[in-house]
């Protein structure tokens, strides 16, 4: 069929089983009429802003089949500045990607053809992700250049990748996730005004983006937009028209009762002395439940069993409030007569998803005439800011601590957000030292005290004790004193893009790219921080350990680095100040207190990864520690707390069974129903067996029935060149084992998998999402010839450039940089180092690119191979040689792309060679010469030429060229 934007009616009515609102159709066209997104959608709460994602994939499938003239980017990036309690915008996307597998209308079936021709495989034409704290060896989101993608994440996830500077991505990895944001990519980021340190970066970044800045005309399409209720004063947007509600919006039937509807707030104001601030908050939020409670108890006001939430400031607040109200109602909780539930930010997602389940009665919905929405039971959340953004629920009662005016208007946008016919109850609650002149928040400044001032204003007499925080009816004036102060970021000058853009190494003089999202007094949520049983203080086997069982994001939260710091130093410490919005640093002494509680440096296979201090922590680390520490619940972050933490690293690592499966078994861990010493026993005598007696013998064990079906899960693992073993790990009594792992490093045969080579390499303990040493990407499972390697990246670099819509020249450029980028490997010792690991393989006269088997660790050492030499430093001296590189559009683009396939050398190479004599030398030499430029002056050249977004996309569409290459060669043999 024939697409047009008539259709988009259509494919929201197949993807969601309702008709789009006229603003949504309206915004569709305008972007294909212009091809540009507005740089404002100035939109209320509750009328749909996510659906933004709906418009922009119909608007790539439009454009799908334009090749170099496509305007709309191939990925979509839906931003919020929160921890998210339940990500509505990220079930939204996943929704969609369901729809798009098995379409059910035509108009699906052809939006899924169209987007399917770009896509890695026809049969997923889109994927959804939701972009966390980046952990070592995780599953990536970034397989193919031109796969449609969602990606659901926060500014510090996005903001830290733009800038080069991901937060807990390898250095080596960080220009690829830098290309493929920076370049073909939406991004839109939601409640902007909560953000306007990054929604400025976006503004220079879009300038450094543009013509003005690069020589070359070719760009690939690139937007932000922002989507605020709010859009505010901004001074280097003052010519952009915001995209906003029209009348045929507000006629509309659902809109209409959404922005109609009236929500009366009542203002409560507490006193008492400081010394007792905390507990006389809990018992004026605790004595507003009861009062709503009380009011819904009247029938006629439309909700017998309600969906009150009370919204704090503070995470140790919200704690306090939760368990009075447990103390308060057991029985009645007991009884299943109330649902309490407590959400904060700081929580693993494993245990957030399934709180969020308990929303789901409460979801927005349009009810018809005849319904009402009748509870089981009355239900009361208690949460942090968590609860302003990314979820779409709709409740009776909104009861929330004084804040600004945005920040009310975020919360009691929940308040009735259907426009239901009810009476709905609400009161803003303050303390009155909040309202002191002089008293500065920590979150929110003196901004507290002005929007009630305003709102006190706005309710004219005494009579009328309310505030309406109605959409169509709110008179509160809206100026920034009363608004949650905002941070200006630092201009981003064309010395400091510079100097981000130096990723190997990192330079010293290095912009802390946390000021860049979110300002100078703002501190980010930039540490993750994981939990395991079985990690044990000081354990020297720490490294081998979590290479075996490599965290995962959903077993993880993210903390600022003063929280962390000062949890461990100081275990027994209440943290009061830490809230769900970034806010001003906490307490984080510069007096060390000498700690005992050490924490494991996460970064992989990597000589970094070490139990450290403290105070060695830094912005964008992950790090584990030991269960026994404490500080976390079902709930989420405890400080307080000293009770083991419960080890959810199996349920986390469940989802990625088709692409590698292990079973952990230790004293410390559920499951196990057996003394240490008989485990111990049992551990000994299996030493020297092979895997599956091994696993035998602990069947043999009383152990519980998960843990039993997961070691027999074991036989259904898939095979291949690196077969299934355990090791056994930690020391008892008598130095004997106390644990083991079994590993399956090929997955589950029953298990979706397209990363049997990833899966293979992870099973020796290299990194699995880029090849970015020399070992992890010569050891593929199977031998294959350099000539017939160099042959598959260059039909693929090309196939995938041609994709994305690169002109031939470039097409020409990536598949020749394809075919040279691993010449370096004919290096004889290279080659002597290849088939000491396969010394019964192929022809030895034959050049290989890939060892089948594991190699020894004396094999480097006894090749002749000095200890950092880089194979793609000689690839670079070889292609300029080379009589094909005459054919380059442009050969400068060439050698680049071949020198940095493993991400090094951007600018300097950890490479040495002291066989190299002037001139014949390798880029890492400042004697390096091509046509009078060095290695680093060349990056300098190309960075003007194509920017340095674009120069990182097409270093990213090599590299995963060469990644995904490898992948396929390995499941044709292994299958």
């Amino acid at each position: 069929m024939t697409l047009t934007t008539e259709n988009f009616g259509q494919f929201f009515e197949e993807l969601h089983g309702y008709d789009p609102f006229p603003w949504q159709s309206r915004l569709l066209r305008e972007v294909f009429d212009t091809g540009r997104w507005p740089r404002v959608l100035d939109l209320p709460t509750g009328s749909g802003k996510t659906a933004a994602m709906d418009v922009a994939l119909f608007h790539l499938a439009l454009e799908a089949e334009r090749g170099r003239e496509r305007r709309a980017p191939v990925r979509i990036a839906f931003i919020v500045d929160r921890r998210l309690v339940v990500d509505d915008a990220y079930s939204r996307a996943l929704a969609i990607e369901k729809a798009l597998q098995s379409p059910k209308g035509e108009v699906c079936l052809e939006v899924a053809a169209r987007l399917g021709r770009l896509a890695e495989s026809s049969e997923r034409p889109l994927i959804a992700r939701r972009l966390r704290g980046g952990i070592p060896r995780e599953h990536d989101w970034a397989r193919t250049p031109s796969q449609p993608t969602i990606l659901c994440s926060t500014v510090d996830q996005v903001g830290s990748r733009l800038l080069f500077r991901g937060y807990g991505v390898t250095n080596s990895m960080k220009p690829v996730h830098a290309g493929l944001l920076g370049a073909d990519c939406l991004l839109l980021l939601d409640e902007a005004h909560l953000a306007e340190p990054f929604r400025q970066t976006l503004h220079w970044i879009d300038v450094y983006r543009s013509e003005k800045w690069r020589e070359a005309r070719e760009s690939s399409p690139h937007a932000f937009a922002l989507l605020t209720a709010t859009p505010g004063d901004r001074k280097d947007d003052h010519t952009a028209l915001p995209f906003s509600l029209k009348d045929d919006d507000r006629n509309h039937q659902v809109l209409q009762k959404r922005l109609d509807a009236s929500k009366k707030v009542r203002l409560i104001e507490t006193k008492g002395p400081v010394e007792s601030d905390l507990t006389i908050r809990t018992e004026a939020l605790v004595g507003a439940v009861e009062q709503a409670t009380e009011h819904f108890k009247n029938s006629d006001n439309g909700a017998a069993r309600p969906a009150i939430a009370v919204i704090v400031n503070r995470v140790a607040r919200a704690r306090s409030v939760y368990e009075e109200l447990t103390k308060r109602h057991q029985s009645e909780i007991d009884d299943e007569k109330i649902d309490l539930i407590l959400m904060i930010g700081p929580a693993r997602s494993i245990d957030r998803d399934q709180l969020a389940d308990r929303l789901k009665p409460i979801r927005t919905r349009t009810l018809t005439d005849a319904e009402t929405r009748k509870l089981e039971k009355t239900m009361v959340v208690v949460a942090t800011q968590c609860l302003e953004a990314g979820v779409d629920v709709d409740l009776d009662a909104v009861i929330s601590e004084a804040a600004p005016i945005d920040s009310l208007r975020q919360r009691f946008g929940r308040l009735n957000r259907a426009g239901r016919d009810i009476t709905p109850w609400g009161a803003v609650i303050a303390m009155s030292s909040d309202l002191h002149k002089k008293y500065e928040d920590p979150v929110y400044g003196g901004a507290i005290k002005e929007a009630w001032d305003r709102m006190a204003a706005a309710q004219g007499s005494k009579k009328k004790s309310w505030v309406d925080f109605g959409l169509s009816t709110f008179a509160v004036r809206m100026d920034p004193p009363a608004l949650a102060p905002k941070d200006d970021a630092p201009v981003l000058m064309p010395a400091h893009l510079d100097l981000l853009s130096h990723t190997s190494p990192i330079p010293a003089a290095d912009p802390d790219s946390a000021l860049y999202l979110h300002g100078p007094h703002r501190a980010p949520d930039s540490v993750t921080v994981a939990w395991r049983a079985d990690l044990e203080p000081r354990n020297t086997e720490g490294r081998r350990l979590l290479t075996l069982v490599p965290p995962q994001s959903g077993e993880t939260i993210e903390l600022p680095v003063w929280a962390v710091r000062r949890w461990l130093e100081r275990p027994s410490d209440r943290i009061e100040d830490l809230a769900d919005v970034p806010s001003e640093a906490g307490e984080d002494s510069e007096n060390r207190r000498p700690s005992r509680r050490q924490i494991f440096r996460w970064k992989g296979d990597d000589d970094a990864s070490e139990w450290i201090e403290p105070g060695e922590i830094r912005p964008g680390e992950n790090v584990v520690v030991p269960a026994s520490y404490g500080g976390l619940d079902e709930y989420g972050w405890k400080p307080g707390s000293d009770a083991d933490v419960a080890d959810v690293g199996a349920q986390a690592a469940a989802p990625f069974a088709g692409r590698r499966f292990s079973v952990r078994v230790h004293p410390s861990l559920p499951g196990v129903n057996v003394s240490e010493t008989a485990l111990s026993d049992a551990l000994a005598s299996v030493q020297n067996a092979r895997w599956k007696d091994a696993r035998d013998v602990l069947l043999g064990l009383p152990l519980e029935e998960q843990l039993a079906s997961d070691l027999g899960r074991l036989s259904e693992a898939r095979r291949g060149a690196v077969h299934h073993y355990f090791d056994l790990y930690g020391k008892g009594e008598e130095d004997r084992p106390r644990g083991v792992v079994f590993v399956a490093p090929l997955g589950l045969k029953d298990g979706p998998s397209r990363d049997a080579a990833a899966s293979a390499t992870e099973a020796r303990g290299l990194a699995t999402q880029s090849t970015e040493d020399d070992l992890a990407g010569s050891i593929g499972g199977y031998c294959l010839p350099l000539e017939q390697h160099s042959k598959d990246v260059e039909e693929k670099a090309g196939a995938f450039a041609s994709r994305v819509g690169l002109s031939s020249d470039r097409v020409r450029d990536l598949s020749l940089a394809g075919y040279l980028h691993d010449h370096g490997k004919s290096d004889q010792r290279f080659q002597r180092w290849l088939y000491y690991g396969d010394p019964l393989g192929a022809d030895p006269e034959t050049v290989i690119a890939k060892s089948a088997r594991p190699l020894p660790r004396k094999a480097r050492a006894a090749s002749g191979l000095p200890e950092h030499w880089r194979h793609e430093a000689l690839s670079v001296r070889k292609a300029m040689a080379h009589e094909r590189l005459t054919s380059a559009a442009d050969a400068d683009l060439v050698l680049w792309l071949v020198g940095t396939h493993h991400g090094f050398g951007r600018p300097f190479y950890p490479h040495s060679d002291p066989t190299e004599k002037t001139p014949e030398v390798g880029p890492q030499s400042l004697a390096f010469d091509w046509k009078g430029r060095d290695w680093p002056t060349l990056f300098e050249t190309l960075k003007a030429r194509y920017g340095v977004w674009e120069l990182a996309r097409m270093e990213a569409i090599l590299r995963l060229a060469d990644h995904r290459a490898s992948e396929d060669k390995a499941m044709e043999v292994h299958g």
